[in-house]
């Protein structure tokens, strides 16, 4: 069987194993609500109370976007531990390549599968928070206030929308690497998720002592970071516009994924401690 076919099919196998477990519906059943609560929420505010704040239909996914944004990179690294750490915990790997399937092939098809998760979830999201905004905004409304790009179209409101999928992606490597590399999904998660703690507390923090102490900005220096090119890209940097941190952001995803299958090829695949 060739390699195109050979993927394609362990990708199925893959989805019948994790349809199975329940913590994966139980996630995405919590990221539904929380889409859902924002959307009707939001909604049902600006209909009961009186202000010149107004949303155009184009806005609502924009509101979402700004959800899946923060949430997009947790999403990530909890998907990584689910279709790759598990593996090290359960010892499941060694009957798996003892059958000859390579192990480029088992890991191309666990990540492509929790990719394709991604663009299902990114994609319901959407057609939800368009069709609230066909539904519910005000016709008369032109301009989104506090919201991270200009959005003045469909077409600038998909673009915001789209930009979290490729910094979700780069997360999922970065989790499927630190998988690989303590062989659990205990210190993948942990790792991972400690990571985005210190990335969402620690940047803000040094940038905001550099500023008012030194008077240097800190954002020079951290631009190029992966917390700083994941959030260029999704229209949180004000100096440099959003697209030209793509090539850097999938720099990182290729790094990450290149790192996690050389690990995964040449460390012994027994199970970890979780």
């Amino acid at each position: 069987m060739t390699t195109f076919a050979m993927v394609p099919n362990m990708m199925r196998w893959e989805w019948f194993r994790l349809r199975r477990r329940t913590e994966f519906w139980v996630i995405l059943g919590l990221l539904a609500l929380a889409v859902v609560g924002t959307l009707a929420v939001s909604a049902g505010v600006l209909r009961l109370v009186q202000s010149s704040f107004s949303i155009p239909p184009y806005g609502y996914p924009l509101l979402v976007f700004e959800l899946l944004s923060r949430l997009g990179p947790f999403l990530g690294i909890v998907l990584a531990g689910m279709v790759l750490g598990s593996d090290y915990g359960w010892g499941t790997f060694r009957p798996l390549f003892a059958r000859g399937q390579r192990r480029w092939h088992v890991l191309t098809a666990k990540l492509a599968l929790a990719a394709l998760v991604l663009v299902v979830v990114w994609i319901v999201s959407w057609l939800l928070a368009a069709g609230v905004g066909m539904v519910a905004a005000e016709p008369a409304a032109t301009g989104v206030e506090i919201m991270p790009w200009d959005s003045g179209s469909w077409a600038e409101s998909a673009g915001a929308f789209v930009s979290a999928w490729p910094v979700t992606i780069a997360y999922l490597l970065l989790g499927a690497l630190l998988c690989a590399v303590g062989r659990s999904t205990a210190f993948g998660l942990g790792v991972g998720i400690a990571i985005l703690i210190v990335e969402s507390i620690a940047y803000p923090a040094a940038g905001l002592i550099s500023q008012l102490v030194l008077e240097v900005n800190l954002g020079d220096y951290t631009r190029w970071t992966l917390w700083g090119v994941t959030r260029g890209l999704m229209g949180r940097d004000d100096e440099i516009g959003p697209w030209v941190f793509l090539p850097a952001v999938v720099a990182y995803a290729a790094v990450f994924a290149a790192l996690a299958g050389l690990v995964t090829e040449r460390r012994d695949v027994s199970s970890g401690n979780g």
